[in-house]
């Protein structure tokens, strides 16, 4: 099966540009250094998978010439990963489009949009969704996914592996089981988010000491901040490691 991995969006939570921020990658002309909020398509064979549905996801469909979905894959709660699921009512009105996440992550989605799930009569549209918690393996359209326990600061987040692939952001810390897991993939998709290290997410020297610990073959570094400029950090980067950017598409 030949599975392609589109980047719709690598930025942090306030993506890049950031508001109000005269920075010199916030004011720089390279497309590279624009960065939507992070979200990936995964597409096979006819089918595609989100991964994520951020505030940005209108555009990045858009732009993307994403037509269809057959689920939604979410890391986690944050706004920034959530805060696009409105607009999968353009992709909900023939059939639900079920949704995959850990327990904490349904119920926060159930809280915050009530009005999707309520069984009061609304007269105006909303999503269609079917909410799946998960805690082993599942299969969406036939590709298989295991989905692996990351820290994200206090938190207990998701990421996934499927089909040589290992999809990580937000992390701070990577358990011992989950490293033993993925040490088998081929891509390896981690999230840097600045030079530093920070409480919640991996600084660029870290996500490059676990790249190598992984030893994938290609390595795509994610919800990138706007301390990272993207010609600057390649430049520094090892063989292996690249900075992703929005609209990259790779193949497996």
């Amino acid at each position: 099966m030949s599975v392609k991995l589109t980047f719709l969006g690598t930025g942090a939570s306030f993506g890049v540009p950031m508001l109000g921020c005269k920075c010199r990658v916030c004011r720089s002309n390279n497309p590279r250094n624009k960065r939507t909020r992070t979200s990936a398509l995964i597409s096979f064979d006819g089918h595609n998978i989100l991964i994520d549905a951020s505030p940005d996801f209108r555009c990045q469909a858009l732009i993307n010439n994403v037509d269809s979905l057959d689920a939604v894959l979410f890391t986690h709660s944050h706004a920034d990963h959530t805060f696009g699921i409105d607009d999968l009512r353009a992709f909900s009105l023939r059939e639900p489009i079920t949704c995959y996440g850990d327990e904490s992550t349904v119920e926060a989605i159930r809280r915050r949009f009530d009005y999707i799930f309520s069984p009061t009569p609304h007269l105006g549209s909303r999503p269609k969704l079917r909410l799946h918690s998960i805690k082993n393996n599942f299969r969406v359209s036939g590709l298989e996914f295991v989905p692996l326990p990351i820290r994200h600061g206090l938190d207990c987040i998701t990421a996934y592996m499927f089909e040589g692939i290992a999809y990580i952001t937000d992390a701070s810390e990577i358990p011992e089981v989950t490293l033993q897991r993925i040490k088998s993939v081929d891509v390896l998709v981690l999230n840097a988010l600045r030079f530093e290290p920070h409480a919640m997410h991996l600084g660029l020297w870290q996500a490059v000491d676990l790249a190598k610990t992984v030893g994938a073959e290609r390595t795509y570094l994610v919800h990138l901040g706007h301390d990272l400029d993207y010609d600057e950090v390649s430049s520094m980067l090892p063989d292996g490691v690249q900075l992703a950017y929005d609209g990259l598409q790779i193949e497996v």
